[in-house]
Parts: C-alpha cells; sequence; structure tokens
C-alpha cells in the first residue's frame, strides 16, 4: 500500500499543476464612455462635431475595436439629426484605456438648423448616440453610449472665416439674418 501512496500523491499533484496552469481569468466586460464632445468650425455653411470616446479593457489581454458608430444631433424640443460618425479597426490596448477621437462634420441644411437654434435660444444641447463593437479574442461585446452637452452662444465668437471684405471677419448672427427666408424655409425641411 505504501509503494502506491507516493505516486498517488505524485500524480495528484501533476493534475493539480496541469489544471491550474490552464484556468483563465474570466474576461471581464470593457467600459466604453464618451469622454468629450467638442463643437468647432462653426459656420454658415459647416460645422464640426469632435467626438472623443474612450475604452476601457479591463482585461490582461488586448482587444479589437471592430467598430465605433454613432449619431450626432441635437435637441430643440425634440432630437434633430446632425450627422453619423463611425471609425472601425482600432487596436485597444490591455488593462487600461485606449482614446479615440471622430469627427463628424455637419452639412450646409443641418448646420444652418442648429446655428439658427443656438443663435435663437442661446444655447443648444448636443447629443451622441452609438455603439462600440469589441472583440476580445474569446468574445465580443456591443456596448451602447449616450453623452449630451451644451454649449452656450458665447462659447463661440460667431465668425465666420469668409470675410466681407480685406481683414474685415463677417459676423455670424448678420449672415443667418442675411439668410432671412431661406431660414423659414430650411424650418419646413
Amino acid at each position: 500500500m505504501k509503494q502506491f501512496i507516493l505516486p498517488g500523491i505524485l500524480l495528484l499533484f501533476a493534475v493539480f499543476i496541469l489544471i491550474a496552469g490552464c484556468t483563465e481569468p474570466p474576461i471581464k466586460d470593457p467600459v466604453v464612455s464618451v469622454s468629450d464632445i467638442e463643437l468647432s468650425n462653426v459656420t454658415v455653411q459647416a460645422m464640426t462635431v469632435n467626438t472623443t470616446v474612450v475604452i476601457f479593457n479591463p482585461n490582461p489581454i488586448g482587444a479589437k475595436l471592430n467598430k465605433v458608430a454613432f449619431d450626432v444631433s441635437y435637441l430643440d424640443g425634440t432630437p434633430n439629426y446632425l450627422g453619423h460618425g463611425e471609425q472601425s479597426n482600432i487596436d485597444v490596448i490591455s488593462s487600461g484605456n485606449t482614446t479615440v477621437t471622430i469627427p463628424v462634420t455637419i452639412g450646409t441644411i443641418p448646420a444652418i438648423k442648429a446655428v439658427a437654434a443656438l443663435v435663437r435660444k442661446g444655447s443648444i444641447t448636443l447629443n451622441v448616440n452609438g455603439s462600440a463593437f469589441i472583440d476580445v479574442k474569446v468574445t465580443s461585446f456591443e456596448k451602447r453610449f449616450e453623452q449630451s452637452r451644451q454649449f452656450s452662444a458665447r462659447d463661440f465668437g460667431f465668425q465666420n472665416p469668409a470675410t466681407n471684405g480685406p481683414g474685415n471677419p463677417a459676423n455670424l448672427t448678420d449672415e443667418l439674418q442675411k439668410l432671412g427666408g431661406l431660414l423659414d424655409t430650411v424650418k419646413g425641411y
């Protein structure tokens, strides 16, 4: 019987070592958030919304952000669609944050409507709403996110890069007033 005890203990120890070496810690959900929404290049013709998305990967292995996609809207009683932002194929670091800034250029008609709301109300609230699709080697996640930010009219100089003459920038409010009937037409668009 003694001759079986030592090999049995060694066998049990070997099985324990084998099992302990093969187990991996469970994969944890990544966290996706919007850290900043920035409004820039505000003119009558267009504006740019820069959205900074942060992906926190708590896992000891890297991941792939297959796609991050979101819609940008402004709130003027109801949500008004401005544009869509998307980026794909981004490496996500292990055990840390990966930050991605995605610019969305808003075209003429939506920009005019949003700037008119900004001038009329004195502020505008932008909303970003979307999803990030993350692949962590053994599994994948869809993580939804949403963030709003309010901008005040005084945050902007309302200067249009187009000039009324050499060195005399056109005031955005004046430009909107010149558009007069166009804004009324746009409201019905």
